[in-house]
């Protein structure tokens, strides 16, 4: 019944993309004159908005994933090359949603712009200062402390949006779940339903609460974000997250379908929203529809230079799990090798940050073509000094909420995932398994998501799978099957199981549940 009411309850959320116009967008209208911005995502706004209006309008369409501030604001910042939060605005989207690997390194180049606009302007606002600080905060991969700066920005000013988005998606990237939600959930009650922006306020907290496992309560809000909002991408996407935690691989398919037009806007949000997709047709054996989506939707064919290193995090994710199900991925994997090498310079020099789980997965392509791969290391994140932070902060008193773990859990976890991918990729599954067995339960020290997560998991049980005792195999997927239960690509990996230890029995129970799941109907693929 449970399941029942919640295959009727999605249609609200489908009604809100096709039917309900916005309080925002109306709101918009009245402030701007020129109602919900829809041209190119690659379009500048003309020499008739204001400054102050196009900065405005650039941060609720990128806090809502519906496009990029670079080009937004490009005759803005023409016009006057001093405009601080303007500079401020485009390197923080740059450093969190690169369209373009070149966007990475040029967010470490707006640092210099901005700390020199403030040094020439004695008379910059506080919070325009503080931003500043966060910035060469955020792209010198010290999140933490960057995220120290954004909250004490939101003490100043709680409906100080970019601040918002970046807290938040600073969070996301230390896997930090309570204070993803609860960045939004403190400053909510301070912001009115009339505001701009108050249903990307919503969206947000809408994906807190599904980080949280709350996910009936994360539907309820993020369809209420879209029937303020027909246009928050960030809601939508949140609603595919609800879909995947569910477990639904044939509802989640069928509603991505239905509203494909959601994903193709140019904006933040698109390849990862085929990547979202990805994930249903996986549990439905459409590795066509997958490889096509890789072809044309992630690795987009109208981008001629290299890719955003969270655009080939997602490929890889895509590449492993094509991978375990069986699939052909040599092909794949070269054009993997070859987006990263393309990258990893960068990396290396520290030209630009990874994140733990983007770096990770930089190495898990690289190390599969080396017989002897570096043993590359990640440096834990030295804790925040709020005292020495504070001489930077212009006065204001910082305030910290989110605190790291110990710097051995990390760089032990760390190492222990990097060793399991190097000795699988090497046939060494033994090896793979118990370096992965040991740090799986603390996985989470990385940051990251609860999808990234479960690559590691699924590429233990690959490797136990591939030893010569299953004992340990059979029991991981019992674990996997009480999480993921309506899964065909978990139902069918334990047929493989099963097929191994030679118990047919349970060999066509599983393959019948796999079945019956979804894979394998209509002529797809099952391995």
């Amino acid at each position: 019944m449970a399941t029942l009411l919640r295959l009727r309850r999605l249609p609200a959320a489908a009604l809100a993309l096709t039917k309900q116009q916005t309080r925002s967008q109306s709101l918009l209208g009245a402030i701007f004159g020129i109602g919900e911005f829809e041209g190119a995502r690659n379009q500048s706004l003309g020499a008739s908005t204001s400054k102050r209006q196009a900065f405005e309008l650039a941060l609720l369409e990128y806090v809502g994933m519906n496009s990029y501030p670079k080009y937004m604001l490009r005759k803005a910042l023409e016009d006057d090359d001093q405009f601080l939060m303007g500079h401020v605005l485009v390197g923080a989207s740059q450093c969190l949603n690169p369209a373009v690997h070149q966007d990475s390194l040029d967010a470490v180049a707006k640092v210099s712009v901005v700390a020199a606009i403030v040094q020439a302007n004695a008379d910059t606002p506080l919070t325009e200062k503080l931003h500043v600080v966060a910035l060469d905060a955020m792209v010198s991969g010290r999140y933490r402390e960057a995220a120290v700066v954004y909250e004490t920005i939101l003490l100043q000013d709680p409906r100080d949006l970019l601040a918002l988005r970046c807290s938040f998606d600073l969070y996301q990237i230390l896997g930090d779940s309570k204070n993803i939600l609860g960045t939004i959930t403190r400053r909510l009650p301070l912001w009115s339903p009339n505001d701009a922006g108050f249903s990307h306020l919503l969206s947000m907290q809408a994906y807190g609460l599904q980080m949280e496992g709350r996910l009936d309560a994360a539907e309820s809000i993020a369809e209420k974000a879209l029937s303020m909002n027909g246009n928050d991408r960030w809601a939508f996407h949140t609603l595919l997250h609800v879909l995947e935690a569910r477990g639904n691989a044939n509802h989640g398919a069928s509603y991505a379908l239905q509203y494909r037009e959601m994903f193709d806007n140019g904006g933040p949000l698109e390849r990862h929203l085929y990547f979202q997709w990805a994930l249903y047709l996986l549990d439905l054996g459409r590795y066509d529809r997958i490889f096509k989506f890789l072809e044309v939707n992630i690795f987009q064919q109208r981008v001629s230079e290299p890719h955003a290193a969270l655009t080939v995090a997602d490929a890889t994710q895509l590449f492993w799990r094509l991978h375990f199900a069986g699939q052909d991925t040599e092909e794949l994997r070269e054009q993997l090798h070859a987006a990263w090498t393309a990258l990893a310079a960068d990396e290396q020099e520290q030209r630009v940050v990874f994140s733990p789980f983007t770096q990770l997965m930089c190495h898990s392509v690289l190390s599969s073509f080396d017989e002897a791969p570096s043993k590359i290391q990640r440096a834990p994140e030295a804790p925040v000094e709020l005292q020495q932070l504070e001489l930077k902060l212009s006065g204001a008193v910082p305030i910290q909420f989110s605190f790291g773990q110990s710097s051995a859990d990390v760089a032990a976890t760390f190492d222990g995932v990097r060793d399991g991918f190097t000795a699988y990729s090497q046939g060494r599954y033994e090896d793979a398994t118990q370096r992965l067995l040991a740090v799986r339960g603390n996985v989470r020290v990385l940051g990251g998501t609860a999808v990234q997560h479960e690559l590691v998991d699924m590429l233990l049980v690959e490797s136990a799978s591939r030893c010569e005792d299953l004992t340990l195999a059979r029991l991981l997927m019992n674990e996997r099957l009480s999480i993921r239960s309506q899964s065909a690509q978990v139902w069918s990996a334990y047929s493989r199981i099963f097929e191994s230890i030679g118990d047919a029995s349970a060999l066509r129970d599983a393959q019948s549940m796999s079945y019956v799941l979804g894979l394998g109907q209509g002529g797809h693929q099952t391995n």
